[in-house]
């Protein structure tokens, strides 16, 4: 065998593997129940589990944390794409250190709760967006040094 047929047959398995993998990742929130509209991921309306008058205002509350997300300057919206990606690959439903960090941007929970604009609970339970927000401010507010290697 020539090592051009055994480098194709390689790169045909990796890309075997590869779509298998993303695959498999695109049902992941579905398959846990994570991908109503409201949590950011993919959903009709309607289609969460939450009875409506909660998913109304999660709706309500979303659009709220959409136009603070936009009305911050390009800058810090690089900065915050940026630090996530860094991060949790720009996950927002990322766990890391055995739990304690939480959400796009590695929160501890107490620094959640803490943190301007925050809305409470668990940050994983937030849309990217809404984490981003949170983030921004803190930034603005205390510097980057809640993300040493990555803010």
């Amino acid at each position: 065998m020539n090592s051009s047929a055994g480098l194709l047959g390689f790169k045909s398995r990796l890309a075997v593997l590869l779509a298998a993998a993303v695959t498999l990742l695109a049902a992941v929130p579905a398959l846990s129940g994570q991908a109503g509209a409201a949590s950011g991921g993919i959903g009709s309306p309607g289609s969460s589990s939450q009875p409506t008058a909660q998913g109304s205002r999660a709706t309500a509350d979303a659009a709220r944390y959409d136009r603070i997300w936009w009305s911050f300057a390009p800058r810090y919206r690089r900065w915050a794409n940026k630090t996530s990606l860094c991060e949790s690959g720009r996950n927002p439903r990322a766990i890391g250190g055995g739990g304690m960090y939480r959400g796009a941007f590695q929160f501890l929970k107490s620094t959640w709760a803490a943190s301007p604009k925050s809305p409470g609970g668990d940050p994983i339970r937030y849309s990217y967006r809404t984490q981003g927000v949170v983030a921004v401010l803190l930034m603005q507010r205390d510097g980057p040094g809640h993300w040493p290697v990555c803010g």
